[in-house]
């Protein structure tokens, strides 16, 4: 069995027994850029208002409660987590409990020290950020001009050194003309490169939304040009002939699916953020419960009670293009305040997308 078919049991055996085999630690909301996009980042100075961070022993010492849970997985994330202080030593100690880590990072505060760290203790991957390809992207979204150098730096020496590299992007109205940079990018140097199919609102910051993000059609153009410049020739032909088989309502997958959602979240899965609030996922942050105050287990039982009777609108299960659509309770949640409801900007993005892909 090859490491992906394990790793996609565990996940199924995980949510069939409700143990919560992979989890997310979100070591703080702070960061060294101010993405205009961010869901969760805030200044030193409002997080102070609203929570206060778990402390290097809080982390340390959940991370034993979750392995004794089952955990197997875990990634950290932020906020940018390199930004702490005590990183290497939160760290250190989780994988060597034997957990599989992986750590999301912009790559821009990549020291001799933390590269030395996953050097001797590997992570199963790195997701790097990457916002644009020029220093005027990055001061014009990040706010940080040097935030593009420092990010192209780290992303090389981490190869250098042997390490899994994965590239992360978004696109936005302010850097969506570097996109055949960043894929070019990827493609030289043989990183695996993906883009988010969905741009969630600031859910847990303290900033309001401007004209950054995409509309829904542009960001279904986005998606489909993305994925032509990506994916192979034997992809592509796959892709296309499952939409026309999509537009004839032929395949058998297009059947009926059950209300219940399917994802990881509060099945398998959690999330904890810098204040030690518990989600399903990250963006579900209406479902939330202290660690803190309960502890590990009891947040746990209380997160899989809600998530199971969480329903999905009933459109979209039986709608034919729904392999196509990244929509799912989150994005109904954050939208519409419940997830049984179908979110209109999703059907006209997998519109878009369509319609997009089947033109080139």
């Amino acid at each position: 069995m090859s490491q992906p078919d394990i790793k996609q049991y565990v996940f199924r055996k995980g949510a069939e027994k409700r143990i919560p085999v992979s989890g997310t630690f979100e070591l703080t909301s702070r960061c060294n850029l101010s993405c205009k996009m961010c869901y969760v980042h805030m200044t030193k100075d409002e997080q102070s208002k609203v929570g206060q961070e778990l402390t290097t022993q809080e982390w340390i010492a959940l991370g034993r409660e979750a392995v004794d849970a089952g955990m197997v997985y875990l990634l950290l994330t932020g906020g940018e987590p390199l930004l702490r202080p005590d990183f290497i030593e939160i760290y250190t100690s989780l994988i060597q409990m034997g957990l599989m880590i992986t750590v999301n990072t912009n790559a821009t505060l990549l020291t001799p020290e933390i590269l030395e760290c996953f050097q001797k203790y590997r992570p199963e991957k790195v997701n790097v950020t990457l916002y644009g390809m020029s220093e005027e992207t990055y001061g014009d979204l990040c706010g940080n001009t040097r935030g593009f150098d420092a990010a192209i730096r780290g992303i090389l020496r981490m190869k250098e050194a042997g390490l899994r590299v994965n590239l992360n992007t978004t696109f936005t109205q302010r850097n969506i003309a570097d996109m055949d940079r960043i894929v070019a990018f990827a493609k030289e140097h043989h990183i695996p490169v993906r883009t988010a199919a969905y741009v969630f609102p600031p859910i847990r910051n303290q900033h309001t939304p401007d004209d950054t993000c995409l509309s829904p059609t542009e960001m279904g153009k986005a998606a489909a040009r993305f994925d032509w410049l990506t994916l192979d020739a034997k992809q592509k032909n796959q892709r296309i002939a499952f939409i026309q088989k999509c537009l004839n309502n032929q395949p058998a997958e297009l059947e009926q699916q059950s209300r219940i959602s399917s994802c990881m979240a509060g099945r398998g899965a959690f999330w904890i953020s810098w204040d030690g609030n518990m989600f399903p996922c990250g963006m579900l942050s209406d479902y939330s419960v202290n660690v803190r105050s309960l502890g590990f287990q009891n947040a746990w039982q209380e997160t899989c009670r809600w998530v199971k009777d969480m329903v999905l609108p009933k459109e979209c299960t039986s709608c034919k293009f729904q392999k196509l659509c990244p929509s799912c309770a989150a994005v109904s949640q954050t939208v519409n305040h419940a997830t049984d409801q179908v979110v209109p900007d999703m059907c006209a993005r997998t519109e878009a997308y369509i319609q997009t892909l089947l033109s080139f």
